[in-house]
């Protein structure tokens, strides 16, 4: 028990004349030999080892590099869903004001006409008419023959029936649908009917009358049965033959007949003679 003590300080203090001895010929260089063997035999260990931690430590950032970017890509995704959205409500509102602005001018520039503003709320399935179904009807003063028109004052047709809450409108283009016209530049007139095939067509032009592609069509107010001036469409190519008592023209109308969303119904305009209900 008593050379336990003893032999541990003998221990300590050989240790630290090797410590001094080393460091002596640390500094005067005689262990140079020695070290630089050490260090070519430890470095590649030591280098491989600080490579694997290295490595280790650059797979764990990449990992949470690629955790971040997951999640910031989820966080701009959703914030361009939004954009998108509200970029889509924003045009649709647009489209919207517009329309109304359209039909706000036409009611403002013609003070004597009542007019009521109406949504196409459904369309006719049958190939064979053309038709719509509008959101105001015989509780609001709507009768058969009353004029329809949409932005800029253009024609759209005419109420042909009339229930409580809703109407249906036969649109120019309808095979049944005739519509007295005159061309603006030479006031030469017409009769405007609907095609088989969705087209328009200009009928009974004078065959003396100068005709040509461009021309506005508008109504022309003759028989009573629509107000005068009201645009119809414009001309695309003239039929003409000398043989022939009167020309024709192909007519595209001045609004896209199956895109309508909002109407006006002319509602204090009487027609002298309605079309049949169908």
């Amino acid at each position: 028990m008593i050379n336990r003590p003893r032999s541990r300080s003998w221990a300590l203090l050989f240790l630290a004349i090797v410590a001094i001895v080393a460091l002596i010929l640390h500094e005067s260089g005689q262990l140079q030999p020695i070290e630089d063997l050490a260090q070519y035999i430890v470095g590649p260990v030591q280098r491989s080892v600080d490579s694997l931690v290295g490595g280790t430590a650059d797979l764990f950032s990449t990992f949470r590099d690629a955790r971040e970017l997951r999640a910031e890509n989820q966080q701009l995704q959703e914030e361009n869903n939004q954009l998108v959205t509200e970029n889509i409500r924003l045009k649709e509102f647009e489209a919207e004001n517009v329309t109304l602005r359209d039909l706000l001018k036409f009611t403002r520039n013609n003070p004597n006409y009542t007019t009521l503003a109406a949504d196409v709320i459904g369309r006719d399935p049958s190939p064979y008419l053309s038709t719509i179904i509008i959101n105001v009807g015989e509780n609001r003063g709507l009768k058969p023959g009353m004029p329809v028109i949409t932005g800029g004052s253009a024609l759209v047709g005419r109420v042909l029936q009339v229930n409580p809450r809703t109407a249906k409108v036969q649109l120019l283009e309808d095979v049944s649908s005739a519509v007295n016209a005159m061309i603006q530049s030479s006031r030469a007139t017409g009769l405007v009917r609907g095609q088989p095939d969705g087209t328009l067509t200009m009928d009974f032009i004078p065959l003396e009358e100068k005709v040509q592609p461009g021309d506005i069509v508008l109504t022309s107010g003759l028989g009573g049965d629509l107000p005068r001036a009201l645009v119809i469409g414009q001309l695309t190519g003239v039929a003409r033959r000398d043989i022939d008592l009167f020309q024709s023209a192909a007519l595209r109308p001045a609004v896209d007949l199956n895109r309508l969303e909002v109407v006006i119904v002319i509602a204090n305009f009487e027609p002298l003679t309605t079309p049949p209900s169908k």
